[in-house]
């Protein structure tokens, strides 16, 4: 296994910016050199937006990483026909990005609604078998209107509710490839701030709370206006579906696992059973990824009451510690000896002082052992980005409350002499 060059080239029709890629250097060489691991710093992929596949900007989430990231790591560190994992898999990013380099996703996640998302992610389906399912479906029925008033109205107009309602009983009476793939794009128009959402004027890629909507109608002195969604969903649907995808990338996502489990107990996969991860855990107490998602919950039939207390959130960094330590220990299990594990994370700003996340992750990564292998920080690659729009939506500026750095550590699985 090893990388497909020392460079390579995005084959974008609009930009065409051309990443140098530095050599790695074999894991099993570097345990025996004992050399410290080398720094890489710039700008390792573009910063411009929406230059990948149309398919990754089917949905927005919240402290996602951009594709660019996982497909410079995956052509790094892997080989076409490997299994590639994700135990954070979010939006399913790095397991799409992987069926398009022809590695094997494996994808899991504990929110159950990210499993549905990478489901369907890989399992596109056709324009044309979207616009035929939503014609099939009877839209207009009358629902009762209880959960509308105590929640949904300061977004939806009842009719846009009414068409919601019986969308998501359609999908959950035939939960098959088309009508998953159809609610994935229905997640991502539930709320925004333009006519092609379902909602009335309101964030993008968070879910306010009722009454937080309620503030941002009085202020415009605006009321949801009714919004068909079937012509939403086929619009979306197109944009999403225009770059086209390839019989090689079907054919590997159907070799795809995609499961809801928590990072630190994969039991679902085997020891020494993926050749890479690529991933990105949870920083310091940065994203509630249950409230800020409370209405693609709500849509998908999603209950958080089971699984709530195990999303890990926190802001104690010694905690965070624990958790990471838990993870990498899991990982060094199912990974394959002389292969590579990437960790995404940041550098946060606190009051005692700038903590870099990739320092910790090192520390308890090399204190990390099995009976046949053990972890050593190979790289550590650092991405410098300046803010989107979206990001100073948020206020986060200049590292506080996030991040503008991307911190990449590149682990490798060293086999142990015997």
């Amino acid at each position: 296994m090893g990388a497909e060059s020392n460079s390579f080239r995005y084959n974008l029709a609009r930009k065409s910016p051309v990443l140098e890629i530095v050599p790695r250097r074999d894991a099993h060489q570097r345990s025996l050199t004992n050399l410290k691991p080398k720094e890489v710093k710039g700008s390792l992929w573009t910063s411009s937006q929406r230059q990948m596949h149309s398919l990754h900007y089917a949905v927005s989430y919240r402290a996602s990483f951009k594709p660019e990231l996982p497909d410079f790591c995956i052509r790094r560190y892997s080989a076409p026909g490997d299994v590639v994992l994700d135990p954070f898999s979010g939006r399913g990013t790095t397991a799409l990005q992987a069926a398009m380099l022809r590695r094997i996703p494996f994808a899991s996640d504990i929110n159950p609604l990210s499993t549905l998302i990478s489901q369907a992610k890989l399992s596109p389906v056709g324009l044309d078998e979207v616009v035929l399912r939503l014609h099939e479906i009877d839209l207009l029925r009358p629902v009762p209107l209880t959960t509308y008033k105590e929640m949904l109205a300061p977004f939806y107009h009842p009719d846009t509710y009414r068409e919601l309602v019986n969308l998501k009983l359609a999908i959950r009476n035939k939960p098959d490839m088309v009508n998953r793939f159809i609610e994935m794009i229905a997640f991502s128009r539930l709320h925004g701030h333009s006519n092609g959402f379902f909602s009335g004027y309101t964030f993008p890629q968070i879910s306010v709370p009722p009454e937080r909507q309620r503030l941002i109608n009085a202020k415009r002195r605006e009321n949801p206006e009714y919004r068909p969604i079937a012509a939403r969903i086929i619009k979306k649907a197109a944009l999403i579906l225009r770059d086209g995808l390839s019989q090689s990338f079907f054919t590997t996502a159907d070799q795809a696992q995609v499961r809801t489990s928590d990072a630190r107990n994969l039991s679902w996969l085997g020891n020494n059973s993926v050749d890479m991860i690529v991933c990105s855990p949870p920083f310091l107490d940065k994203v509630d990824y249950l409230t800020d998602n409370w209405l693609q919950l709500w849509f998908a039939g999603i209950n958080p009451r089971p699984f709530s207390d195990k999303i890990f959130m926190t802001s104690n960094i010694h905690e965070w510690r624990s958790f990471i330590r838990d993870v990498l220990r899991e990982m060094l299990r199912v990974i394959k000896p002389n292969c590579f594990v990437v960790i995404e994370v940041g550098e946060v700003e606190t009051e005692e002082g700038v903590i870099k996340l990739d320092q910790v992750v090192g520390e308890e990564a090399e204190r990390i052992k099995s009976n046949d292998k053990f972890l050593r920080v190979e790289e550590i690659l650092i991405n410098q980005q300046s803010f989107t729009k979206l990001s100073n939506c948020f206020q986060v500026e200049n590292n506080r409350k996030g991040t503008n750095t991307n911190r990449l550590v590149v682990l490798s699985a060293c086999p142990r002499s015997r």
